[in-house]
């Protein structure tokens, strides 16, 4: 039997990635819980023709169907994000809870039933040693553009790890993302380095994945780039003066959400 896999998030460019790198090898399984199957049809029709592709339709909160995405997977990726810094985000505790829900009721269903490893996409700015090659003041700088994201994460993250005792989790932290083509990674969980290609990002999530929990559960694993030659997106500035201004005047942006 094939190994299942299910990605959440999968109409956003992480999650695209990983579909990408997913349909690589023909003898994987792959579900993908999305709001819109007719978005996800239009941006990857070539991947959504795939046989082993199924799409799931529905919100979080549909943990039935939810559920029957997970059911049977080896590994689940959460790649269910935003990238502004919006107040009181609440994205990644959201995913995390309903995610739970719908393991709950598997195991209510079965209970023997396997619980799938999550790979948890999260990011380097969690994690201080991961920061050690930069000086303080940048890290201090990074978390300040996006505190309402990285407060989410790790509030998502602190109750996945309290469900450890029966569900797995492994926490992706990479650096800055750039579209850019894939060019090689490695896993380290002792440095990351901006900027990583999505692509890159989703083959090391996926090398998470097929290690399996025995490997990664309860680490804080950073995907590094092995070229020198990514991309480098000067347009990040931008949004770290704009994410700054919504740390410290939060109504920017229902202003600036409104223009």
């Amino acid at each position: 039997m094939n190994p299942k896999y299910a990605v959440l998030g999968a109409t956003g460019t992480v999650g695209q990635s990983i579909l990408s790198i997913l349909s690589t090898t023909p003898n994987k399984d792959i579900h993908a819980f999305v709001r819109s199957k007719a978005k996800l049809q239009t941006s990857c029709p070539d991947l959504c023709s795939r046989p082993q592709l199924s799409i799931f339709e529905g919100n979080l909160t549909d943990i039935t169907t939810l559920s029957e995405c997970l059911k049977g997977t080896q590994a689940v990726f959460l790649a269910i994000g935003v990238t502004e810094n919006i107040p009181r985000c609440s994205v990644a505790q959201n995913t995390a809870r309903a995610v739970i829900s719908a393991l709950l009721l598997l195991r209510k269903q079965d209970k023997n039933a396997r619980m799938p490893h999550l790979i948890v996409l999260s990011s380097a700015t969690l994690e201080d040693k991961l920061w050690r090659e930069y000086p303080p003041f940048v890290h201090s700088l990074v978390w300040a553009s996006f505190n309402y994201i990285y407060v989410d994460l790790e509030l998502a993250e602190e109750y996945l790890r309290d469900q450890m005792d029966w569900v797995s989790s492994t926490f992706v932290k990479p650096g800055g993302l750039v579209n850019d083509a894939q060019k090689g990674h490695a896993l380290s969980m002792e440095r990351q380095k901006t900027f990583l290609s999505f692509l890159d990002l989703a083959a090391g999530m996926v090398e998470i994945a097929d290690a399996g929990a025995d490997v990664w559960e309860g680490r804080s694993v950073s995907v590094v780039p092995t070229a020198a030659d990514v991309k480098i997106e000067w347009w990040a500035v931008w949004f770290m003066i704009k994410g700054l201004l919504c740390h410290y005047l939060p109504a920017l942006f229902w202003v600036w959400r409104r223009m």
